[in-house]
């Protein structure tokens, strides 16, 4: 049944509107802060947010993980969270030449620092290391879901698609994803790092420039060169991932 409530106008004539996705607007509505507000019809995918964040709130042994967004309040239709001033989208993207229409990249003008890099892979796989433990994937893991603070430390967010391990992986498209994978598991977490890595090292996407062709790409298990120079690079073992599960 649709949700009843809809996004009162006065949120955009009050506050600075920022983004929207699937599940709702996002507006800052004070400094360092976010809100969220729900999207008609999406009360499920708001509820189940929530509950990771509770889940995340109660951590044993306190205090919660160090690399999530924070949340403060929640309710059904709206969620108070942590603003921060950069994404890993934006900062990748601001590496290089690209049109201002398509996205389409150019040329990558420079790359972040490698100490950098080593950085976010550690505090993502810290963040990422964390749900599996309680037996739960983020479900949506891509450039625009990760965050960074004023200190430049890398923050997940977005738990709406969060799902158990073994749950239905509906398919984000590559290289989110693997097209081999029909289950959340270690692996499909695996995947995915390992394309925000890629991300990370060479200032571009897996495949970015393919389109289409990535996901036959992917699929006959063809995967990008990579710089055998690079440390983070050597991390990168998309080849190493199980294609069965």
């Amino acid at each position: 049944m649709p949700e009843k409530r809809v996004l009162p106008k006065s949120l955009f004539n009050k506050f600075e509107y920022i983004s929207g996705g699937a599940t709702g607007w996002v507006f800052q509505v004070a400094p360092g802060i976010a809100l969220k507000f729900l999207r008609p019809g999406r009360g499920e995918d708001f509820r189940r947010e929530n509950e990771t964040y509770a889940l995340i709130e109660r951590s044993d042994p306190p205090p919660p993980p160090p690399h999530f967004v924070r949340s403060f309040v929640r309710l059904p239709h709206a969620h108070l969270m942590q603003l921060m001033p950069d994404s890993l989208d934006f900062r990748l993207r601001a590496n290089r030449r690209q049109d201002p229409r398509t996205l389409a990249c150019f040329e990558v003008l420079r790359l972040e620092p490698t100490a950098k890099v080593e950085q976010w892979a550690a505090e993502l796989s810290g963040a990422l290391a964390w749900l599996e433990s309680v037996g739960l994937v983020q479900g949506d893991l891509r450039p625009t879901n990760l965050l960074l603070d004023g200190e430049d430390h890398m923050k997940l967010v977005d738990f709406d698609s969060c799902a158990k391990m073994g749950d239905l992986d509906p398919g984000l498209p590559p290289p989110w994803t693997s097209p081999h994978h029909r289950l959340y598991g270690a692996e499909s977490v695996q995947f995915g790092f390992g394309s925000i890595l890629y991300n990370m090292t060479h200032g571009i996407e897996p495949y970015e420039e393919k389109g289409p062709e990535t996901i036959d790409l992917f699929r006959a298990g063809v995967f990008p060169e990579l710089k055998s120079d690079s440390q983070p690079d050597s991390q990168l073992d998309w080849c190493k991932v199980g294609r069965d599960n």
